[in-house]
C-alpha cells in the first residue's frame, strides 16, 4: 500500500507520457536493494543495453547493474527508471540461469487497488498511472523463468473502517479484482489460516527466546495465555501484541 497511499511527492515521467513517477520510494526500494548481502555477486553482472535517462546521465551496456542502483540513488528524478532497469536485467539474468530470483511482496493487492494520489487535475489517479506500481506488475508476471514469486494478499486493501456491517470474503477473485486476478495467473493460493495451539505456542517460544518479551507479565504462563486469547489466535495480531509486551 506504500506504493498506492503514501505517496509525498510526485513528478511526471519523461519516459511515459502520463505515468506518475514517485521519487521518494523510489529511492528507498534500491537503497534497500543496496543493502542486501548480493550486492557484491551483482556487481559482476554487466548490463546488454545502453540507459539513457538524460543527456548527462547514462549507463552504456557492459557496465555493472549495480550501477543502475548507484545513479538512482543520486539522482532520486530518475530512480524511478533506474528501478525499472534493474528490475529487467534481474529478470533477465534470472531466465538465463545466472541465479535463482526470489520475489516477495507484501499486500500485492493493493497494486490493483485504490490510490491516494491526485493528478494535475485534482483527480485521483488510477494505479496504473503510478510507474512503480506498473513496474511491480511487470516484476511478478509470468514472462521470466527459473524463480519463485511469493505474494501476500490483505483484506485491509478493501476494509472501510466506518463499516462495521459487511463482511470480507478472502478469495483470490474479491482480493485482487478481476483485474487482478488474471494478472497473477496461474498462481497456487495458500489460505493462511489461524494459529493452532501448539503452533502459537511455538511462536511464543520463539519470540521469548529472541527476548521480543520484555516484561515480567508477557514472560509469564499468565501473560501468555492472555496474549494467545487476546489475539484469539490471529498470527498478525500475536506478533504485534509480542512487539510491544
Amino acid at each position: 500500500m506504500a506504493l498506492t497511499r503514501n505517496v509525498e511527492e510526485v513528478q511526471m515521467s519523461t519516459f511515459k507520457q502520463g505515468r506518475i513517477n514517485d521519487p521518494k520510494n523510489a529511492v528507498s526500494i534500491l537503497q534497500c536493494f543496496k543493502e542486501q548481502h548480493v550486492w557484491k555477486v551483482l556487481n559482476d553482472l554487466k548490463t546488454d543495453r545502453d540507459y539513457e535517462f538524460t543527456k548527462s546521465e547514462r549507463i552504456l551496456a557492459g557496465k555493472p547493474i549495480t550501477d543502475l542502483v548507484e545513479i538512482g540513488i543520486s539522482a532520486p528524478f530518475i530512480a524511478s527508471d533506474c528501478v525499472g532497469g534493474l528490475f529487467r536485467e534481474l529478470k533477465r539474468f534470472s531466465s538465463a540461469g545466472s541465479f535463482k530470483l526470489f520475489v516477495g511482496v507484501d499486500l500485492v493487492n493493493s497494486l490493483w487497488g485504490k490510490t491516494l494520489v491526485k493528478k494535475a487535475d485534482r483527480t485521483y489517479a488510477s494505479s496504473s498511472d503510478l510507474t512503480l506500481v506498473k513496474l511491480f506488475r511487470d516484476l511478478i508476471s509470468s514472462d521470466w523463468k527459473n524463480g519463485c514469486i511469493l505474494l501476500i494478499a490483505d483484506k485491509s486493501e478493501l476494509a472501510n473502517a466506518r463499516d462495521h456491517l459487511t463482511v470480507l470474503r478472502n478469495t483470490p477473485l474479491e482480493l485482487f479484482g478481476e483485474e487482478g486476478f488474471h494478472a497473477i495467473e496461474p498462481f497456487i493460493p495458500i489460505d493462511t489460516k489461524l494459529y493452532t495451539k501448539e503452533e502459537i505456542s511455538n511462536m511464543y517460544q520463539y519470540y521469548y527466546d529472541k527476548r521480543w518479551l520484555v516484561s515480567e507479565k508477557a514472560r509469564s504462563e499468565d501473560g501468555k495465555l492472555q496474549m494467545m486469547y487476546l489475539s484469539a489466535f490471529n498470527p498478525y495480531d500475536f506478533e504485534r501484541l509480542c512487539a510491544f509486551n
